[in-house]
């Protein structure tokens, strides 16, 4: 396991973040991948903490999507039932979220790629 400038094994940033992530902290993952980037200078660890956080970031915007949809709940019997369907629609985004964190983490301590299905290729066009 390599070891980063702060005594750290360098998996440990990328699994902060997407512990973060499932939590919902985009703010904090975003601070970290910052930090990660600029102060250890590692490719992989760079590539893992942006993925990571990429995946915050599009929880968090599918999030506010969702909320922008709950005016429409105020309507009397269709609000009703759209507000099933976005509670339960979040609630799978957010199973979602967990099982690929939860995966990346464990792949991530044993130093291979996360690889979150779409963010993955859009992290190889920035790094590329």
């Amino acid at each position: 396991m390599r070891k980063s400038r702060y005594g750290f094994n360098l998996w440990f940033y990328p699994a902060i973040v997407l512990l973060l992530a499932i939590f919902g902290q985009t703010l904090l993952c975003g601070l970290i991948t910052i930090f990660a980037i600029a102060a250890e200078k590692d490719e992989w660890t760079s590539r893992q903490t942006m993925e990571a956080f990429l995946l915050s970031l599009v929880n968090a915007l599918v999030s506010v999507i969702i909320d922008l949809f709950g005016i429409i709940t105020w309507i009397p019997l269709l609000g009703d039932l759209l507000s099933r369907i976005l509670a339960f629609c979040a609630g799978v985004i957010g199973l979602v979220v967990l099982v690929v964190a939860v995966i990346g983490i464990l792949r991530a301590s044993k130093n291979e790629e996360i690889r979150i299905p779409i963010v993955h290729g859009f992290v190889n066009k920035i790094f590329a």
